[in-house]
């Protein structure tokens, strides 16, 4: 009898939160149908003594990509033989366009060594937090000569008026913001890569330099696409 009624008990709770779900559903607000945007998709041509040429989405990534996002790129490069890859991936209705660089970069060959955030300030004054993630690959510089090639890999999530370098952070206020702010936010997946030219390039820069360098990059290019108002466009 007792095992009858804990089974009642259960069932009873089940429907209980079942019908509190469809009740929070269908009392809460519907979230704003146009996703707001918190970035310009455009990223500018001279940033310092950088100058950047603009690189089409890959194949793989048209490929796999929902058709409505949107990818802009560059690779700038100075007089000194830097290079630096920056891009804005912005997600479109379907939310697969955006993901932990963590999945993707060991298949491009990438071993991530650890990650760290860093903190810059933005040249308008905004803060801004990023995640460094410290990468090598193995390359063939010549016939039998095979090194280890450093990299890092800069990476945050921009949404409207909010901006994480965590993951987790960005699912988090995906869903808190929708429940309580009504705001479906239409993220952005911001990357400022370079590769660590000690040992490759004369007077190349070591791991240190190679963070600051892309640490005054950021600062600099920022604030060119990093909105400071909402705005419910990716343009």
């Amino acid at each position: 009898m007792n095992e009858r009624k804990g089974t009642l008990g259960r069932v009873a709770l089940i429907l209980l939160l079942g019908g509190t779900t469809v009740a929070l559903c269908l009392l809460l607000p519907t979230p704003n149908t146009a996703p707001h945007a918190g970035v310009v998709m455009d990223l500018p041509e001279r940033v310092g003594n950088f100058t950047g040429k603009w690189v089409g989405a890959s194949p793989a990534e048209i490929a796999i990509l929902p058709p409505d996002t949107q990818i802009v790129r560059r690779e700038y490069v100075d007089m000194t033989g830097d290079r630096i890859m920056a891009s804005i991936v912005l997600s479109g209705g379907e939310k697969r366009s955006i993901h932990k660089p963590e999945i993707c970069l060991p298949g491009q060959g990438w071993n991530i060594r650890g990650g760290q955030v860093e903190k810059i300030v933005l040249n308008d004054g905004r803060p801004l937090e990023v995640m460094d993630l410290s990468l090598v690959r193995d390359v063939e510089v010549g016939p039998g000569d095979r090194r280890k090639l450093p990299a890092h890999y800069f990476y945050w999530f921009i949404g409207d008026q909010v901006s994480t370098p965590h993951h987790w952070k960005r699912m988090f206020l995906t869903s808190f913001d929708r429940i309580t702010k009504n705001l479906n936010h239409r993220w952005a997946y911001v990357i400022v890569m370079s590769v660590v030219t000690e040992g490759f390039l004369p007077q190349g820069k070591n791991d240190a330099q190679t963070v600051e360098m892309l640490k005054q990059f950021t600062a600099e290019a920022g604030p060119s696409f990093i909105r400071t108002t909402s705005s419910s466009s990716g343009n």
